[in-house]
């Protein structure tokens, strides 16, 4: 099947009972700030806090009334649990969600609250995945994919759609990437309504899956990220082959850049925003000049970050500031 807007179009009309079309809105505050046009597209906002509820749903609709019945599977730590857990109750489908030991139990608390059977197993998200094969064997139970599934991007590629809906004239668009599944479905959308943007991936500098995949290079992704939500290894094959017709380029971004970016959306936009959904606005403050004289649109994908971690973010930054002085004795 090749995904086309069409397509996107029919997925967006198909949730748009259960998934919000979210803000798009012009940031005067840190538009002035950095001498840069920015449009921030609050995916924060939705009612899990994330954009992964509009791939779910759009998986979930596309399954027959037997795949309903046998319940669905997914390996996740985060976002992908929680929209897959929502949407499944709306729908009366049993869904079981593969979590690693050591997920913060906040995660494990809302993921069982929005519905869904959490099963801890594996010490990673890929011993979590196995878990996950040998459930489908077993069971019956129907995968759903966080990023590797057609349906899936087309649930995702409906924030472009209607992000340039409310305001087509973006020159750059700034997008996430982990396994790949937001940027393919929002770049295809986005250059179908407008064939002049440029759509750029942005990445944890520790976790460089597509920069490797597409510059040909064999960089470690490891270690602890604040983004978090897309500290991923491998692009998905699925996305890879629409992100490599759609998207014009990848930049890194480091926690410095991203921790300043969750304090400055803090101060100026008054919004509360994850790791992952900071690493647009990253990309500019790391990156000044190659977007200076440009509209730029940024995907703030999500906004579950933990409490403690927010906080000792944003004292940081009133101490960087001079807004507190430490003194120690």
């Amino acid at each position: 099947m090749e995904l086309t807007l069409n397509d996107i179009i029919k997925v967006h009309k198909k949730i748009s009972d259960n998934v919000k079309w979210t803000e798009t809105s012009f940031s005067n505050s840190i538009s002035e700030n950095l001498g840069i046009d920015i449009y921030f597209k609050f995916e924060n906002r939705q009612f899990t806090g994330a954009f992964k509820v509009r791939g779910s749903y759009s998986k979930l609709l596309s399954l027959s009334e037997n795949e309903r019945k046998s319940g669905v599977v997914a390996m996740s730590a985060g976002n992908h649990a929680q929209g897959l857990a929502f949407i499944s109750k709306k729908m009366n489908i049993n869904s079981n969600i593969v979590m690693p030991e050591g997920t913060p139990f906040t995660k494990i608390r809302r993921t069982k609250n929005f519905g869904g059977n959490v099963i801890i197993k594996g010490e990673n998200l890929n011993a979590s995945y196995k878990h996950v094969q040998r459930l489908i064997k077993e069971k019956g139970f129907i995968e759903v994919h966080p990023y590797n599934d057609i349906n899936v991007i087309s649930g995702q590629g409906t924030i472009s759609y209607e992000m340039l809906s409310d305001f087509n004239e973006i020159d750059v668009l700034l997008i996430p990437v982990g396994g790949g599944g937001l940027i393919a479905g929002c770049a295809l959308a986005a250059k179908s309504m407008n064939k002049n943007i440029k759509v750029i991936g942005v990445e944890s500098e520790l976790y460089p899956s597509l920069t490797n995949k597409i510059f040909n290079k064999k960089i470690k992704c490891k270690g602890s990220t604040l983004a978090e939500g897309i500290a991923v290894s491998e692009i998905g094959d699925i996305p890879f082959s629409i992100i490599k017709k759609f998207v014009d380029d990848v930049v890194t971004v480091s926690d410095k850049s991203i921790e300043r970016a969750i304090a400055m959306l803090a101060e100026h936009e008054k919004t509360v925003v994850e790791g992952a959904g900071a690493v647009g606005l990253a990309a500019i403050l790391q990156n000044n000049e190659k977007f200076l004289g440009k509209k730029i649109g940024i995907v703030v994908c999500g906004g579950n970050i933990d409490s403690k971690v927010l906080s000792s973010i944003l004292m940081r930054d009133l101490v960087r500031s001079g807004q507190v002085t430490t003194l120690s004795i």
